[in-house]
């Protein structure tokens, strides 16, 4: 109950049958231009492919970074086609978020600030130009009639680190300049810019494999398939990947994310496809162990992303227990919320008396009664962003969350019981495959605890506040004991909006080998190739990739010697 659907198991869906697509041709890796896997090779000569169509630069994906490269590069006068694999116009990422994008004042200063948090793991070439060119953003959005509001105050998140007084922060929004608004506006001024200026997407087209010149290492174009038929598309100047990253693909996550399980609320079409794009044309990979999170979430079953962030009321009568059945963080307010969240949930029962192989505080569960039940709706319906704003066939959510949470609690996403020891009952039956054996009386325990400190005005074990500001910004009780059955539980897992690892670039924008060198005509833009290291570390710093090497690398690109 309440886990996560497996990547394989979303795609065998009728509603998403474009993104079956998605994984055809990728098992195999034969490097044969003859015989047996000719036809699957990744690595072929001109002379060998015949051509279905081509271009000069060509785009995969059609997010934030593919939109922004696609204009740049038309802008630049090359012929541009975007190959994108959902069904239909989606957006990724970018579209699901507020459209906050960092940006730059002072170069040097910020410059000194990312290299200070990537600690060496991302090229201080590549830094200086991220920053060179995020002082350019304003001006293109201008020019291109985006509208945005600056966030004062915004921009580092680590205001102690040197140089972050370089940093700042814009919200992309439409004319009542309302916040998380962002991603919408900026994929509505995206699609009517493509239909406007002739740049041709091609939907349900998956690309599968990069093709190389097998003697210059040049890349020459890709596989892909449009409607289930293979078809060979020529780049005359360019492949530029900015297809996303892992963060639907559970596999993935387990392999390169600590800790695991984790649970997406970004695009479920970002199941790696990128990855393996960058690995079969024989890229170099950075960063994968580093996601853009977001706190936790409920898995809701059936889905691949989930709804953006819980939001339990102010001054609830609520607490958080982890698989031993007691108290692990302060509560409200918390720091599991922002986007280094994962560090938080980072931790190992060191005692050895362990039966499976879980992080001891994954999943945690929200303890909570009757009053906190009808208080509100855990999850806020209409938001602008996350998964509510797509379609059912791309993978949305529509279905409003209950007001009182009764509708969660009938469908068993919510436990339910009379006694606190019933409901630990049924927490371990919920998750006894996840190693969890709570005995009844150390939930007891832990609840008589709770509500001790609830009476006595303090919690001298993980310092939850007395008070804090509800919603209207008016003070509200923050130590509010449980009253008593029924009591209720939901399970909660960490949750990613997105992943920054994939291939490794230089300044230019070019994808690299593993021994350093640009692998001739590939670029790459996004979180398919992110500039972040150590810590996702700016207000918008997914936005300021997008921006900033969507521009890079679409204009050298754009500027590659063509083909005969």
């Amino acid at each position: 109950m309440s886990k996560n659907v497996s990547r394989r198991t979303f795609l065998t869906g009728a509603a998403l049958a474009g993104g079956t697509a998605a994984l055809a041709g990728l098992a195999g890796c034969a490097q044969s231009t003859t015989g047996e896997g000719a036809d699957d090779a990744l690595a072929v000569t001109g002379s060998d492919i015949a051509w279905d169509r081509e271009t000069e630069v060509l785009i995969v994906g059609f997010g934030g970074a593919g939109s922004v490269a696609a204009v740049t590069a038309h802008e630049e006068g090359a012929e541009v086609l975007i190959l994108e694999k959902a069904p239909i116009e989606g957006g990724g990422c970018s579209r699901m978020s507020g459209g906050f994008c960092t940006i730059v004042n002072d170069v040097d200063a910020a410059a000194t600030y990312l290299k200070t948090i990537s600690k060496g793991l991302t090229s201080d070439e590549v830094i200086e130009a991220w920053c060179e060119e995020a002082t350019n953003t304003k001006d293109w959005l201008d020019d291109h009639d985006i509208l945005y509001i600056e966030q004062k105050g915004q921009g580092a998140d680590f205001p102690n680190v040197p140089g972050a007084e370089g940093l700042g922060c814009v919200d992309i929004c439409d004319e009542r300049e309302m916040s998380n608004t962002g991603g919408g506006v900026f994929f509505e001024w995206a699609t009517n810019y493509m239909n406007e200026n002739g740049i041709e997407i091609l939907f349900d087209t998956p690309a599968t494999r990069i093709i190389k010149d097998a003697t210059t290492g040049e890349v020459l174009g890709v596989k892909a398939t449009s409607a289930g038929a293979e078809m060979n598309i020529r780049a005359k100047k360019a492949v530029l990947l900015a297809c996303g990253g892992f963060a639907a693909n559970d596999e993935m996550l387990g392999t390169y994310i600590r800790p695991y399980p984790v649970g997406t609320e970004g695009w479920p079409y970002d199941d790696g496809d990128g990855i393996r794009l960058l690995q079969g044309a024989g890229a170099s990979l950075s960063h994968m162990s580093l996601p853009c999170a977001v706190g936790y979430t409920f898995a809701i079953p059936g889905q691949i992303s989930n709804r953006w962030n819980p939001n339990f009321a102010a001054g609830g009568s609520y607490f958080f227990i982890n698989r031993t059945g007691k108290r692990f963080v302060c509560e409200n307010p918390n720091n599991y919320f922002g986007h280094r969240s994962f560090m938080e949930f980072d931790a190992w029962d060191q005692s050895c008396e362990q039966t499976t192989s879980d992080y001891r505080d994954i999943p945690l569960y929200i303890i909570f009664d009757e009053a906190e039940r009808v208080a509100g709706p855990f999850y806020q319906n209409g938001l602008n962003i996350g998964v509510t704003v797509l379609p059912k066939e791309l993978g949305g959510i529509e279905e409003d969350w209950s007001e009182d949470n009764s509708k969660e609690v009938e469908a068993g996403w919510i436990l339910k019981a009379d006694t606190i020891e019933e409901l630990c009952e049924k927490i371990n039956e919920n998750s006894k495959d996840e190693g969890f054996d709570i005995d009844p009386a150390t939930l007891k325990e832990t609840l008589d605890t709770f509500n001790s400190y609830c009476a006595a005005g303090e919690d001298p074990e993980f310092g939850r506040p007395a008070t804090v500001a509800s919603r209207g910004g008016d003070e509200a009780p923050n130590l509010v004991a449980l009253q008593g059955g029924p009591y209720y539980a939901m399970r909660l897992i960490p949750a990613l909006y997105s992943t920054c690892g994939g291939g490794t670039k230089n300044a230019k924008g070019q994808i690299l080998d593993p021994w350093g060198e640009p692998i001739p005509r590939l670029y790459g833009a996004g979180v398919v190739a992110h500039s972040a290291a150590q810590a996702y570390s700016t207000f918008g710093q997914n936005w300021g990739e997008i921006m900033n090497f969507g521009r890079i690398s679409g204009r050298n690109a754009a500027a590659e010697e063509s083909l005969a």
